[in-house]
């Protein structure tokens, strides 16, 4: 695809993230310090660790002394670039611990991210039975294949994931498609679930989260038996009560993982997740009437979902394969992985038709069933030639995808005309609930990719290409079973990156990678529901510099994004043409201050406007806030052992919620706090934790897309406490 020579603005944007991320370690005997040394990096980093070090979980270090240690040094598995370092990687990244989840209170993938440079909130799960979201420089996530479960694409669609199974989050920006193949060219999302751990370890935990639910969670692991040949992880995790919008939620999950050493070399490991949950009185989708241009926030405390409403999703994965040392500096890895969604929800959504809450309320239905199947092979390893050291990885990719949707999906009478302020819709569809189920799209890819790492001094070339043989096979929307469309493509994606290490602290990097995403799927509420687009290519350049000190670490990088442009008309009909361009600047510092003080602290910059071909050249593209800020500080008493204190915050400029730019959504700014105190009982550590989100009682819009919204999160608090057996 060309860049976008018509749009008006071209400026290249920034992009980065300073930070520091202070590690404490606790050994068995809790008056022993340990001491740990980082070593500098080198070409040799990008390497993936042998077995015995990929068998780590990255959330169970323990502390007792003072270790700081820089967020980039922390190796992660990449898709088609193998295993390699924050630091060492040319794009975009940040990893978040469970460890570090547990001390923000988190509940969902917002909460993890809202401080991350390039983030911006879209829904938010407690007010909406659609799940928490958001977007990466200006673009959702591809929901059936930029959400990763260890790194195999799961559908998205419209849930929330709890926190209590994952031992890592991993947002990698723009380099999707090359990565793990077609998805959105704005980010990946990986959760990665808690793994087997060598020392025995069970934790249990209590929380509470306003207005009245309640959840519990277990966390246990070690090996099976007197040797750590064979080690096993499982945790569970339940939330029931009622949330602060008069809605219901029961929400419960275990995962399981086991590995197996089965030589010094070979190894085979297991890993499941299950989620099963209700949710009742919530609201399916808001949006406004299309000749509005602007609509006072409401209280997130505002009952939109009609009390009889209900949702329920049941989710399955899992993965399985082997991992194989067969040579030194060489390992190869073939999984297998499964997953499942069955979602159901016969629901209402509202629309204002005012700006004094006047509304329409529809019942409405949804039902939508995925079953994915993938097989990936990974070999990766290094080598020399001459002065020149290689970092190869190589392998293929297999993904079966298939999509039930609801024929019977629709608007359904009576409709009811209300006001929020006035009374709760009571309308909706959960007592004639039909579910109509057909196969709505199958895809399958078969994709071979390689990369070379070519390393000379203080310099290095990455290049590397995925070739996607694409099949994409469309289905009546009446349920007949009759193929509407057939589609193959096989296209080339290719990555090239340059790198420049001056010193062995400063990693300085110009990329460029194309994407290729599944087509736009119109939304049941669209004038054409259920449509089907042709896939889209993209593009992406980034120019960047990743720091790595010893009190604070970061990245500066430079990006534009082009892509084909999807869009809703005025008419309320889904589009997909033209061309449309992101280009954005994030920057961001964390710095230890002093021993007890860290401050951390990022701006955004995002200029996403349409291009040639669509009705709104020139325009900035819906659902965007052209600057965001977060500030956020965590203060260790000097006084009180163990006792630490964090606050925040985070403004969102005002933004456009049609692509006609004539509806204006309001800036707001939240605030944040929190406290953690850390003590022991019999030789068990003991952990309470508070903290109060949107502490101001902001009251704030969030948008998903053209004219639909939902009221941002109101004043919540969350308290827990921790026990480590």
């Amino acid at each position: 695809m060309k860049p976008v020579g018509s749009v008006a603005r071209k400026t290249m944007i920034f992009s980065g993230f300073l930070t520091l991320l202070p590690v404490t370690v606790y050994a068995k005997n809790p008056t022993e310090k340990k001491t740990v040394v980082h070593s500098k990096s080198n070409a040799s980093a990008a390497h993936s660790p042998p077995l015995s070090v990929q068998a780590t979980s990255p959330e169970t270090i323990t502390v007792n002394a003072h270790v700081r240690r820089p967020r980039l040094a922390a190796h992660t598995s990449l898709g088609a670039l193998g295993s390699r370092s924050e630091f060492d990687t040319p794009f975009s990244l940040s990893v978040v611990s469970a460890a570090k989840v547990e001390q923000m209170q988190a509940v969902d993938i917002n909460d993890i991210f809202r401080a991350e440079p390039g983030v911006q909130e879209n829904s938010n799960g407690g007010s909406t039975a659609s799940g928490a979201s958001f977007r990466v420089r200006g673009l959702d996530l591809d929901w059936t294949n930029g959400y990763k479960i260890d790194g195999f694409a799961i559908p998205y669609w419209y849930i929330d994931l709890p926190m209590a199974n994952f031992g890592q989050f991993q947002l990698t920006k723009g380099a999707s498609a090359f990565l793990y193949g077609f998805g959105s060219p704005g980010a990946v999302l990986d959760f990665q679930l808690k793994k087997p751990v060598s020392e025995t370890r069970l934790s249990l935990e209590a929380g509470y989260r306003s207005d009245a639910a309640f959840r519990q969670s277990l966390d246990a692991g070690g090996p099976i038996g007197k040797s750590d040949r064979v080690t096993y992880r499982f945790s569970f995790g339940n939330e029931v009560g009622n949330q602060y919008n008069g809605s219901f939620i029961r929400s419960t999950s275990m995962s399981a993982a086991t590995r197996v050493k089965i030589t010094d070399k070979l190894a085979w490991h297991f890993d499941s997740f299950y989620l099963n949950t209700l949710q009742r009185g919530m609201v399916n989708g808001v949006s406004v009437a299309s000749g509005l241009t602007s609509l006072t926030p409401i209280s997130g405390r505002a009952e939109l979902g009609a009390a009889d409403s209900w949702k329920k999703n049941d989710f399955k994965h899992f993965n399985t394969g082997f991992d194989w040392d067969f040579s030194q500096n060489w390992n190869t890895k073939l999984a297998y992985a499964y997953t499942h969604l069955d979602e159901r929800f016969p629901s209402n959504a509202i629309t204002f038709l005012d700006n004094r809450g006047d509304y329409l309320n529809r019942p409405f239905q949804m039902t939508r069933v995925f079953t994915y199947h993938q097989v990936q092979e990974t070999t990766e390893g290094r080598f020399k030639t001459g002065p020149l050291h290689h970092d190869v990885v190589a392998g293929i990719m297999w993904l079966y995808q298939k999509f039930d949707a609801d024929a019977n999906a629709a608007y359904y009478q009576p409709y009811e005309y209300g006001n929020i302020f006035v009374s709760r819709p009571v309308s909706t569809n959960a007592y004639s609930y039909n579910p109509k189920l057909y196969n709505y799209i199958d895809y399958t890819q078969v994709a071979p990719f390689w990369s070379d790492t070519i390393t000379w001094h203080k310099w290095s070339l990455l290049a590397g290409a995925r070739y996607t043989d694409y099949f994409e096979d469309d289905y009546a929307t009446d349920g007949s079973g009759r193929r509407t469309s057939a589609r193959h493509n096989n296209p080339v994606t290719p990555v090239v990156s340059l790198s420049y290490k001056p010193t062995p602290d400063i990693n300085a990097y110009f990329s460029y990678v194309e994407a290729m995403q599944s087509g736009t799927q119109a939304a049941a509420t669209a004038q054409n529901a259920y449509a089907v687009f042709s896939p889209m290519r993209s593009q992406e350049y980034e120019l960047g510099v990743k720091v790595q000190k010893s009190r604070w670490s970061g990245t500066l990088a430079v990006y534009r994004l082009d892509t084909i442009a999807a869009y809703v008309d005025s008419d309320n009909v889904q589009q997909q043409g033209g061309l449309v361009r992101y280009q954005g600047a994030e920057a961001g510092g964390t710095f230890q201050a002093t021993r007890d003080l860290q401050v951390t602290g990022s701006l955004t910059y995002l200029d996403a406007r349409y291009g040639a071909g669509t009705p709104y050249d020139g325009k900035r593209a819906e659902s965007t806030s052209p600057f965001e800020a977060n500030f956020s500080a965590n203060y260790m008493i000097p006084a009180v052992r163990g006792l630490s204190v964090n606050g925040g915050m985070n403004w969102v400029s005002a933004g456009w919620l049609n692509p006609s730019n004539t509806f204006r959504l309001q800036s707001y700014i939240l605030g944040n706090v929190g406290a953690q105190y850390v003590t022991r009982v019999a030789q068990h550590r003991l952990t309470f934790r508070a903290a109060v989100q949107n502490i101001g009682n902001e009251r704030y819009w969030v948008s998903r897309g053209a004219l639909q919204l939902f009221p941002g999160a109101p004043r919540t608090v969350t308290f827990s406490m921790r026990f480590d057996l």
